[in-house]
Parts: structure tokens; sequence; C-alpha cells
């Protein structure tokens, strides 16, 4: 066993014979003299400087954003938010509502009136709800801070395109948890 193979525990593929050793250099020859200063620390007090606040502007950008008021949900972020959720929420006008939405596709709904079940669906970037007893629609959703959502009924534009009304239809927000949605007038949330 050579002195590499004794040091590494790993055995040369080159036979002794072709001449093959290992030569031993001073570590100075090898990647020159060894230096004590962090690379930040010998650099000028501006570049450092510059640097580093290009450092915590990095760290800036690439932290977790917040969800921003009127942030439009795509289809796979609805799946995500409802899957498994149960809402409580208010109606434009002031009514207030229940929902949950199972995993299965399966919806329970309650308000003042009584209560419903049906299917939830998710189609082209709308939350589809269709109940047994009761009509129902699809709506696109925005995320209005971290847990509200605002549902505007899809409706079609002149050209037949499915759009958003422009007046909200209801905001939910997931039980159990605070509810940053605003008041509507005359309502306590």
């Amino acid at each position: 066993m050579d002195a590499f193979a004794g040091l590494f525990g790993v055995e040369s593929t080159v036979p002794p014979e072709t001449g093959a050793r290992i030569v031993s250099l001073p570590r100075n020859e090898i990647i020159g003299p060894t230096r004590k200063n962090a690379p930040l620390l010998r650099q000028s007090g501006s570049m450092s400087m510059n640097l580093l606040a290009t450092l915590a502007a990095l760290v800036v950008v690439a932290a977790p954003v917040a969800p921003m008021a009127g942030e439009r949900l795509f289809g796979f972020e609805m799946e995500k938010a409802f899957s498994g959720q149960t809402f409580d929420g208010i109606y434009e006008n002031g009514g207030f509502f229940s929902e949950t939405y199972f995993e299965d596709g399966s919806i329970r709904y309650h308000d003042v009136e009584g209560a419903d079940s049906g299917q939830w669906s998710v189609e082209d970037d709308t939350f589809c709800t269709f109940y047994e007893s009761s009509s129902g629609a699809c709506f696109f959703v925005e995320r209005d801070g971290a847990n509200c959502y605002t549902f505007f009924q899809a409706v079609e534009d002149e050209n037949g395109k499915s759009v958003p009304d422009a007046d909200w239809t209801s905001r939910g927000w997931r039980r159990g948890e605070e509810s940053t949605c605003d008041s509507p007038p005359g309502a306590e949330i």
C-alpha cells in the first residue's frame, strides 16, 4: 500500500512499475502563502459597503412576500386554498354564510335560510359551486391579504369571453383564523 492509499483509504489503479508516485510539495508552493483576513475585510471600505448593500438587497428581494390585495388566483391556487377548508363569508348585501369545500369536490353550504349540498370545482381559473336545491355559478377569485378571498361572478363580455363582473359577489375567509377582509357598509365581521 502506498502513502496515498494509507492516507485516504483508496488504492491507486496505476501499477507502481509505471513510475507513478505521489509527490509531496510544501503547502506554500502549491497554493501560495496563507491569508489571515476574510475577503470582505481585505477590500476597501466603500467596496465592502457596496457588496454588503447588494447582499442585503438580495435578501429583501428573495424574502417571501405577503399576498397583495386584489391578487387574482389561478386555478391551482384555488384548489390549494379551498380544498378541505371551511370558509365563513359575507355577501355584498350583508348576509352571512358558511361553506365547507371537501377534498372529494363536494360542498356543504349554510346561511340563515338553511343548508344545501352540492359540488365545487375549478374550471379555467374560475371557482365553481353548484347546489342541489339552488343555483350556482363560477367565480373569479382575488386574495385580499392573508385570509380574505373576494369572489366576482364570471360573466361573458361582448366577445363571449368569461370575465369577472365589476362588483364583488361575496368575500370569505378560513374559519378559525382572523379575517383580513374589509367590512362592507353596515356589516360587522
